[in-house]
C-alpha cells in the first residue's frame, strides 16, 4: 500500500511539510495528490467537509456481496450510482481515480497528503473527512487503514466518519473513526443509518435526516438516524 512515512508526533510532520514546501517553492496544494481527489462537500454537506471514495458504486463491493441496503424489490435506489451516469461522463473516472490512490498509498501517507492540503488551504479548512460517498470498504485492510489515518487527523481537529454496509469486517478497534452500519450496528460502530420508506416507519430512538449535514452533526458525533426514500 505504499511507502509509509513515520512520525513520532504531529510536531515532526508539520516540520516535515513545511520543509517540503520551502524546499520546493511550491505551495501545499502542488504538493498533495489530493488536491485533485477530495471534494469540498456537496449540496448537502458543507464545505469544510472533505469527501474522498474508495471507489465508486459501479464497483461497489458490498452491492457485488449482496450487502448493499438501497435495493427495493430487487432495484437499486443507490444515490452514488445514480451519479455515475452517461451524461456526467467525469464522475465514474474521478472516482476510479481516488480508488486506484486509495489502494496505492498507505495511512501516513495519505494523512501527509491530506494535512498538506489543509494547511495551505487559504479559506474554511477541512475540519471533517468523508469517507465513501459512493463505495464501500474493499477489505479489512481498508477499515484499519482508514482507523489509523483518523487517528492521526484528530490531532489535527478533523473528524473522519463514513458509512458502510459490511457486515463481514471487524470495527470492534474503531476508536477514532465514526463508523455507521447501513440497517445495522456491530461492536465500534457509532450508530446505525437506516432506510425507511416514512416516518412511521422510524425504530426507537433513532432521530430523521434534515437532508443537510450543514445543519446537523448527528453522524459526525454517531448517533442512530433514519434518511427518508426519496
Amino acid at each position: 500500500m505504499g511507502h509509509a512515512l513515520q512520525f513520532t508526533d504531529h510536531n515532526s510532520l508539520k516540520v516535515f511539510l513545511r520543509t517540503m514546501v520551502v524546499a520546493d517553492n511550491k505551495t501545499g496544494k502542488d504538493l498533495s495528490p489530493l488536491s485533485e481527489l477530495i471534494t469540498a462537500g456537496n449540496i448537502k454537506i458543507p464545505s469544510t467537509t472533505g469527501i474522498f471514495n474508495m471507489g465508486s458504486a459501479t464497483d461497489c463491493p458490498s452491492k457485488a456481496m449482496g450487502f448493499c441496503q438501497a435495493v427495493v424489490k430487487g432495484k437499486s435506489v443507490c444515490y452514488a450510482k445514480k451519479a455515475e451516469v452517461a451524461y456526467r461522463p467525469d464522475v465514474l473516472p474521478f472516482r476510479r481515480r481516488q480508488e486506484e490512490y486509495w489502494k496505492n498509498t498507505s495511512a501516513e501517507r495519505f494523512a501527509t497528503d491530506f494535512i498538506m492540503l489543509n494547511m495551505f488551504k487559504a479559506r474554511r479548512p477541512f475540519n471533517a473527512l468523508r469517507f465513501n460517498e459512493s463505495g464501500d470498504f474493499w477489505s479489512q485492510e481498508c477499515v484499519d487503514k482508514a482507523e489509523r489515518i483518523a487517528s492521526i487527523l484528530k490531532r489535527y481537529g478533523v473528524t473522519c466518519y463514513c458509512y458502510t454496509s459490511r457486515k463481514d469486517l471487524d470495527f470492534s478497534h474503531c476508536h477514532n473513526l465514526v463508523v455507521h452500519g447501513s440497517g445495522f450496528k456491530h461492536e465500534g460502530m457509532r450508530g446505525t443509518f437506516l432506510m425507511v420508506l416514512n416516518k412511521k416507519d422510524r425504530p426507537s430512538g433513532f432521530g430523521i435526516c434534515k437532508g443537510s449535514c450543514k445543519e446537523c452533526k448527528r453522524c459526525l458525533v454517531g448517533r442512530n438516524t433514519i434518511i427518508i426514500r426519496h
